[in-house]
């Protein structure tokens, strides 16, 4: 529904690189900028994504496109998005899932770096992380571990077969234990899940009924496709408009940070 390429006429965004250093991560990392064509008033009004595998959706997958239809249309506000590059597999690996340091990353570096530098919203009911597969756990535990940065959790095919080193694996996936255990109930969560990801099909759906059963608010579909970038790519502008969309529902009253 989001034509690509855009319309002749369309306002487009801003896509930029930047490094970013990263005490956390030890070195500069590379994150991919997008701002939106449309002009705010202030800060407060705009909306801030954080991306993950930022050299798919914009090296490769030109999200840009998407993003200017979403906004020249209306369905989504103005939305600035960070999305760091994923540098390689082996560091992917190493870095994604629940991690501290790379939650540390995003938190306490990439989001005060952009406040520094871009219009972006500080309001954690205005931010989103989001990722796909281990990107998606990622999103998921960032939400979990840093309510206070992020309101909103957008994770498609989640790796929720993923736990710590050293933890034994359970029946229950681990991200779903630690919320089961307690989470703000003022995140919102989109998950999304393709009927042909075997085993995380039915992660999914626990994860679920467990964030419901504690109160959160969740959306998402289980859509009729794999584990690919052609899913996800839809999914993801859907998953913006159900979180941030004029049918959004509203946020709830924050809850106290929970300590880390």
């Amino acid at each position: 529904p989001w034509p690509d390429p855009p319309r002749p006429g369309m306002p487009r965004g801003t896509v930029r690189r930047h490094q970013v250093p990263s005490a956390a991560l030890g070195g500069d990392r590379e994150v991919w900028t997008y701002e939106p064509a449309a002009p705010r008033t202030g800060r407060a009004d705009g909306h801030t994504l954080v991306l993950l595998d930022g050299d798919m959706w914009f090296g490769q997958l030109h999200l840009e496109d998407i993003l200017d239809g979403l906004m020249s249309d209306g369905t989504v506000p103005p939305l600035t998005v960070l999305a760091p590059h994923a540098v390689d597999n082996a560091t992917r690996a190493r870095e994604f899932g629940g991690r501290p340091a790379y939650v540390d990353f995003l938190a306490g570096e990439l989001l005060p770096w952009a406040a520094g530098h871009l219009p972006v919203a500080t309001d954690p009911a205005r931010t989103v992380v989001a990722g796909q597969s281990l990107g998606g756990l990622t999103a998921l535990y960032a939400g979990y571990a840093a309510p206070h940065r992020f309101g909103n959790v957008l994770a498609q095919s989640a790796s929720l077969w993923w736990h710590p080193p050293g933890e034994q694996a359970g029946e229950t996936a681990w991200i779903t234990r630690r919320y089961a255990e307690g989470a703000p109930r003022a995140l919102r969560l989109h998950l999304d899940v393709g009927l042909h990801e075997w085993g995380m099909l039915e992660q999914t759906r626990d994860l679920r009924r467990t964030l419901r059963a504690g109160g959160h608010t969740v959306t998402g579909a289980d859509f009729n496709g794999g584990h690919d970038y052609a899913c996800w790519t839809i999914a993801l502008a859907q998953g913006l408009i159900a979180l941030l969309g004029p049918e959004a529902p509203p946020s709830d009253p924050p809850s106290p940070v929970r300590p880390s």
